[in-house]
């Protein structure tokens, strides 16, 4: 399997995995975790992190950040995926997506300063998006183990 086509069918599994299990752990946190708001499978409008004068919904914004993510870990996991993909997957979910989103992306669109910059980490904000990415990062790297090898890694 060729660079291309591991894109592909990450971006495919990242896309999957974000508006599954992300949204899904997001939902347990909302209704078990005190302080944690996020709506899940909103689709209310929201600007895009890429683009910030367009406006996509919450859920087709998460699809394709999620598709990013995924077409990065394609390229990491290679052309043949073998190993424990579902916790090397949670393993780059955390450093990848879980750390940049809790210090640098959410505080940037609370318009506040990091939490690593101020020093209070507010850990019933910081938790949830560690968790949420570990998920996520486990559920893309399966799937991508899935799609690539056509078989469960």
């Amino acid at each position: 399997m060729n660079a291309l086509k591991s894109i592909i069918l990450g971006f495919i599994a990242g896309a999957i995995a974000a508006v599954t299990a992300q949204e899904a752990i997001s939902w347990i946190f909302v209704h078990y975790w005190t302080g944690w708001d996020a709506v899940p499978w909103s689709t209310a409008p929201v600007p895009s992190l890429l683009v910030p004068t367009v406006e996509l919904p919450w859920i087709l914004g998460t699809a394709l950040t999620g598709g990013l993510w995924g077409a990065l870990f394609g390229l990491i996991l290679g052309w043949k995926p073998q190993g424990m993909l579902t916790i090397r997957g949670a393993i780059l979910g955390l450093f990848g997506p879980g750390l940049i989103s809790a210090f640098i992306v959410i505080p940037y669109l609370a318009h506040r300063p990091s939490p690593l910059l101020e020093g209070n980490l507010d850990v019933s904000q910081v938790v949830p998006i560690l968790c949420i990415s570990a998920g996520f990062g486990a559920v893309a790297a399966w799937l991508y183990g899935l799609f690539s090898w056509g078989r469960l890694p």
